[in-house]
């Protein structure tokens, strides 16, 4: 009898993008390559349902098959435990398989705190859930399998680490064919799988260990050759972790893609240290159109104390050259570390006011510190978890289920468990409410700036029109670093309100600044 399977992506669209979800497509393709019926659900489809409330992921997940397996992140962990509880409640004999990077780092803990969960999958997953699958043809005791946590009766058996995946072209392809793709704005593709950086904050290693492993370039190409011809994508992300790893790779691919004059605008995850001149010049040639730094601190000593392996000085050049050659560099600072002193932030937030000066085709993001599970920081400080107060509610990366009153669910399992949940909760940090307050008076400036769209005829004209030079004088007009930030924010989100009512395609433009005004305008932030 053919084993069948209802198989979920339960991660969202992110800065107003929907892209097929690659991990839960690669897992797919595996499956069918077994002999399993996969039927293929994406919850980020479901646009009018509050996302992190139970009761729409119940919803999307009715009438599943009896063999359930679910992927997520961190964000949806809880969401998708709640969910799973009432759908075995509603059905025993359902068995509920989890996988991807939420439930990766604390696999036991959550078997054992959950019992409606069957297992979860760690790490890479296909060859795992290729023993998987023979195991549950089998009759007779089960065994514990590599790269997989399992419930046997009362018991829970870990079966350890499986081996990293080296070889990524001998995998079967992502299940396209399972996807509606009118339901997709855009396509992603991999070039390789982890990371070997160490910083302190990232628990990208629980997934991937601290090694990466490279696909061929060729696959890489034909890939997203295939994806623009055959499914009309002309906008890619690469989603690798760190794309630009392999210099002379990177310089390779580029010259792949002007040489076989591809079409395809693209955007990847970059390194500031491992950025040049030459480099980003090639990758726009080649199609590149956005980029995402990860740079976390203008302090030497925190970039020094969380491994970051990155020299301050560098990071204002660099992203200088990017703004010059891409049409979007998105600039991610963290803060909020608990040995974060209040001249290191200001560090911080002195390199933030001076890239948001490279408005709008710089966008600054300023996240609070979230402790992830298995990161080197999390299991430093994890005692010292403290719950994230209402102010802090708008700098936090992982969503505000602990504020939401309508995830009360949620909200209440992740406050009984902060140790399976941490990075909904933060870490003491020095002068928290003069640091906060600074970043207050950057959302000061945001509010005032797009404020005058209504009082200021100039600066009205930037909704309509692109105007550098009214952008620049609201640029210059702002003095203090935190202005800057928040009339950089607003610039930007001028210009997305701009393109929009272009009706022309901006495929790496999103949403992330223009999200930062309609939720502050609902009273939420």
């Amino acid at each position: 009898m053919t084993m069948e399977v209802t198989l979920s992506s339960a991660t969202l669209g992110e800065d107003g993008r929907w892209e097929p979800p690659l991990g839960p497509l690669y897992i797919a393709s595996t499956l069918e390559g077994c002999g399993v019926d996969v039927e293929f659900r994406d919850y980020q489809l479901c646009h009018d349902a509050n996302p992190f409330a139970p009761d729409a992921l119940v919803e999307h997940l009715s009438g599943h098959r009896r063999v359930l397996l679910i992927s997520c992140f961190v964000d949806m962990l809880p969401v998708v435990i709640a969910a799973t509880r009432r759908l075995v409640e509603a059905r025993p004999d359902t068995l509920v398989v989890l996988g991807g990077p939420g439930p990766t780092a604390g696999a036991t803990q959550l078997m054992e705190h959950f019992p409606w969960i069957t297992g979860i999958v760690k790490g890479e997953g296909e060859a795992t859930v290729v023993e998987w699958v023979h195991s549950m043809k089998r009759s007779g005791p089960r065994r514990a399998i590599a790269g997989m946590v399992m419930r046997d009766g009362d018991d829970v058996m870990d079966g350890g680490n499986r081996p990293r995946v080296l070889a990524i072209d001998d995998l079967r392809p992502p299940a396209y064919h399972l996807v509606d793709w009118e339901q997709y704005t855009h396509a992603r593709v991999i070039t390789t799988r982890g990371c070997p950086y160490r910083c302190s904050f990232c628990d990208v290693a629980a997934l991937w260990g601290n090694k990466a492993a490279y696909r061929s370039l060729e696959k890489t190409i034909e890939e997203m050759l295939y994806l623009r011809t055959k499914h009309g994508r002309d906008a890619i992300a690469i989603v690798d972790d760190t794309f630009v790893l392999d210099r002379a790779r990177v310089e390779d691919f580029c010259h792949r893609m002007i040489d076989v004059a591809s079409g395809v605008e693209w955007g990847c995850f970059g390194r500031i240290n491992l950025m040049t001149p030459k480099l980003i010049e090639l990758m726009e040639r080649a199609g590149c159109r956005a980029i995402f730094y990860g740079i976390d601190s203008g302090s030497p000593a925190i970039l020094k104390r969380t491994i970051k392996s990155l020299k301050a000085e560098s990071i204002l050049p660099t992203v200088r050259e990017s703004a010059q050659a891409f049409d979007k560099t998105e600039a991610s600072f963290i803060w909020g570390y608990p040995f974060e002193e209040l001249d290191d932030f200001k560090r911080t937030l002195e390199l933030a006011g001076e890239c948001s000066l490279l408005s709008p085709g710089v966008n600054v993001q300023m996240h609070m510190l979230s402790p992830l599970p298995n990161s080197p920081i999390y299991q430093e400080f994890g005692r010292e978890l403290i719950t994230p107060e209402p102010e802090d509610a708008r700098w936090l990366l992982l969503p505000q289920v602990l504020f939401d009153e309508r995830s009360g669910e949620v909200r209440e399992m992740v406050q009984s468990h902060p140790q399976l949940f941490p990075g909904f909760f933060n870490l003491p940090t020095p002068a928290k409410a003069k640091k906060r307050e600074f970043l207050e008076k950057a959302m000061e400036a945001l509010d005032r700036t797009v404020g005058d769209t209504l009082l200021d005829p100039a600066v009205s004209l930037l909704v309509e029109e692109h105007r550098p030079e009214v952008e620049r004088a609201l640029l210059n007009a702002a003095a203090e670093p935190e202005d800057r930030i928040g009339v950089g924010l607003a610039v930007g989100f001028l210009r997305r309100c701009r393109r929009r009512n272009e009706h022309r395609n901006y495929p790496f433009e999103g949403n992330r600044g223009a999200a930062i005004v309609r939720e502050r305008s609902r009273g939420r932030v």
